[in-house]
């Protein structure tokens, strides 16, 4: 097979003393489509691949054309030569192109061709602007060679460069070239063989220190099939799995359409057969996951779902649906102020305390198709205007496809627009501050996770131990799911993990309920979970360094709070914590976990006050109610000493409610000393639960 040597074109853009392994994008010569160029076969055309050429049979005359992603920085300099054999056809035009897909730059295509009279003509088109410009029109005619012809573009400072069979033949200033697809083009009938590709761009592959050594493992034919598996949601307990199918004959109403299944972990780690979420999730429309929040009683789902004509349709969008006692409800659209979108294809991630939105979004400030872009939740619960996230992690190419781990610091993404090993690449971010606009420079996960091809999707479960991502690589037909077991560098930051039930306490049967956990030290809300309507089930997760609070809550019942510090906690941890609901009734007991002390004194630490502040909302949303206050030490010390620290500390706490409008006949208070404790006194670990302030109904 011929074998083009370095050109004088290629020895002119960079010296052999810089010319490196790293300065090579692609180096192709077709034995196999291992670079996926874009193949297919109908009544006007046919591509393929063998023996080592590119193939493209223009049956009908129209233009005919195949491309693929290249990793090519339109803002740097870079060289692209390939070698054309023209097969048959006498009336035949071809060459190489490059497209813009940015549809807020209108969709450019950039032509250099062989005309069928040996002119080589560079022209444009766009979108906005179908006609055809022109440049160069008084090229010279050309000497072919029948055995093929090579055409070189180097793009080198302000200019761009254009060659022929290793001849410069013009120049262009300022030409907005667009890397992110090359590919071929043949007008008229005939055929022409590509021999091969070569691009070269001096580039540096961000990759971390600690190399991804694990396998891929293909989670098997309970979850993958010979249809396409795309677009994984792992729970954050690690036991649940949601993925998009496409082309199940057993889809709900389209086959041809992706709908959403999932699988269950078995205790042995294996998984159930995936099934079918069913409606009304999965429509006649393609259906996905977005993101599944810790509690696992609550799903974003893409699209808006309007019911017309007794059809549920969607638009694009995001949804919400809650878990109920007999499955999922109908989603109910998210609002984004300010909202529009050129691109066609959008994904979002949400943090795991659902305040936070990320959008993978074209719009008028994109640098360069799909950027990130930021939004926050707000008071009536729309998300803020989407705010674009800063060249860090956006690119001259496209960003797709985040997620951000549990430890709401770690983003993933997938981008087309940083060094990588093909299409796109998957990397992963660190958060640098709460504007979610300043991260880290991005880092190339690998090549245990990137390959050649197109590389998407990432998920990854609270412990952090595991991604789960998509593959073709030795699939059991088209895209299916795999997992990879992380090492320490790339994985999110630790968090712990908080589960359990909600209960009534007084009957012990299961509640639905909102959990809120909040920051103790300045009382800020950091978050909000759901308990499930059957069970009572909840999961919460806390990235460490802090201490928290929290508590469930439902409508006519008191809340228990409970606090965890996690101020020294570095490594990840699983928490078993039930909580209960005491109903409004006369004699109901209720203990205020969160209420803190100075040591052997009466005054309230900072940390107190949002609870405080609870039990105050309490009696000014019922006005009729009564309580008494109970104060509790433990017995180290002198009794009676205790008992007037545990009676103080009462009335702090009766003054502050006064303080803030509370009638005082409308508060009784007692403190006991250590007289009544509800657990062992013999240890700390135990006797610091009977240092505690409890309020009673007592009308």
């Amino acid at each position: 097979m011929f074998r083009q040597a370095l050109s004088l074109s290629i020895i002119l853009f960079m010296s052999a003393n810089t010319l490196a392994q790293s300065d090579i994008i692609t180096d192709e010569n077709f034995n196999n489509n291992a670079g996926i160029w874009f193949l297919e076969k109908d009544e006007k055309k046919e591509f393929s691949i063998s023996g080592g050429h590119l193939r493209m049979n223009n049956f009908h005359g129209d233009g005919a054309y195949t491309s693929k992603e290249f990793q090519v920085d339109p803002r740097k300099d870079f060289f692209f030569e390939s070698r054309i054999i023209k097969v048959s056809g006498p009336d035949l035009m071809y060459g190489i192109y490059f497209a813009d897909t940015r549809l807020s730059k209108n969709n450019k295509w950039f032509y250099y061709l062989l005309s069928a009279d040996n002119k080589l003509i560079f022209c444009e088109n766009s979108n906005e602007k179908l006609e055809y410009t022109y440049y160069q029109t008084d090229s010279p005619v050309v000497t072919v060679n029948p055995a093929g012809n090579v055409f070189g573009i180097e793009k080198k400072g302000a200019v761009v460069n254009f060659y022929f069979n290793h001849e410069k033949i013009f120049t262009l200033s300022s030409t907005a070239f667009w890397g992110s697809f090359m590919g071929f083009a043949v007008y008229s009938k005939g055929i022409i063989d590509v021999d091969y590709v070569k691009i070269r761009q001096k580039f540096r592959i961000n990759l971390s220190t600690s190399t991804l050594t694990h396998e891929k493992e293909n989670l098997g034919t309970a979850i993958n099939s010979a249809h396409e598996e795309v677009m994984p949601v792992i729970s954050a307990d690690g036991n649940t799995l949601y993925i998009s199918v496409e082309g199940d004959p057993r889809n709900t109403q389209s086959a041809e359409k992706s709908d959403i299944w999932y699988s269950t972990r078995k205790a042995d780690g294996s998984w159930n057969p995936r099934k079918n979420i069913g409606f009304p999730l999965s429509t006649v429309e393609h259906d996905f996951i977005i993101n599944a929040p810790p509690d696992n009683n609550t799903l974003f789902i893409n699209g808006e779902y309007k019911l017309e004509d007794g059809v549920w349709n969607k638009y694009e969008g995001m949804s919400v649906s809650n878990r109920t006692k007999h499955g999922w409800a109908t989603p109910e659209k998210l609002e984004v102020q300010g909202y529009y979108n050129y691109a066609k294809e959008i994904s979002f991630a949400f943090s795991p305390d659902r305040k936070v939105l990320v959008s993978s979004i074209e719009r008028d400030i994109s640098f360069g198709s799909n950027d990130l872009y930021v939004s926050f939740l707000q008071d009536d619960g729309s998300w803020s205007e989407p705010d674009n996230m800063g060249s860090v992690i956006n690119s001259y190419g496209e960003e797709i496809t985040p997620f951000i781990a549990a430890d709401g610091k770690t983003m993933y993404f997938s981008t087309n627009g940083k060094p990588g090993y093909g299409g796109h690449d998957i990397f992963y971010s660190k958060r640098l501050d709460h504007s979610w606009k300043n991260w880290s420079e991005p880092v190339n996960l690998g090549h245990g996770v990137n390959t050649a091809n197109w590389d998407a999707y990432y998920t990854v479960p609270a412990a952090g131990d595991f991604a789960y991502i998509v593959s073709n690589d030795k699939s059991h037909g088209k895209s299916d799911i795999y997992r990879i077991r992380l090492v320490d560098e790339v994985k999110p930051e630790p968090v712990v993990m908080v589960s359990g039930k909600v209960f009534n306490k007084a009957t012990n049967a299961p509640l639905e309920a909102t959990i809120t956990y909040h920051d103790l030290s300045n009382g800020k809300e950091m978050g909000i979970a759901r308990s499930n309507p059957a069970d009572g089930s909840y999961t919460i997760v806390l990235p460490y360094s802090k201490v928290y609070g929290f508590l469930a809550e439902h409508e006519g019942f008191l809340s228990e709070s409970n606090n965890l510090d996690l101020s020294t906690i570095s490594t990840y941890q699983e928490v078993h914590q039930d909580l209960y609901l005491m109903p409004f009734e006369i004699g109901k007991t209720v203990a205020m976990n969160n209420i803190f002390f100075v040591r052997s004194k009466p005054d309230l630490l900072p940390e107190s006050y949002p609870e405080i502040e609870r039990l105050l909302k309490v009696l000014k949303d019922n006005p009729a109610i009564k309580i008494e206050l109970a104060g509790h030490t433990d017995n180290v010390g002198n009794p009676e000493l205790n008992r007037q620290l545990s009676e103080q500390r009462v009335i702090t706490i009766k003054n502050y409610l006064v303080s803030k409008g509370v009638a005082s006949s409308r508060i009784a208070g007692k403190g006991y000393g250590g007289t009544k404790p509800i657990a062992d006194n013999n240890n700390e670990a135990t006797r610091k639960l009977n240092r505690r302030v409890e309020f009673t109904i007592v009308k």
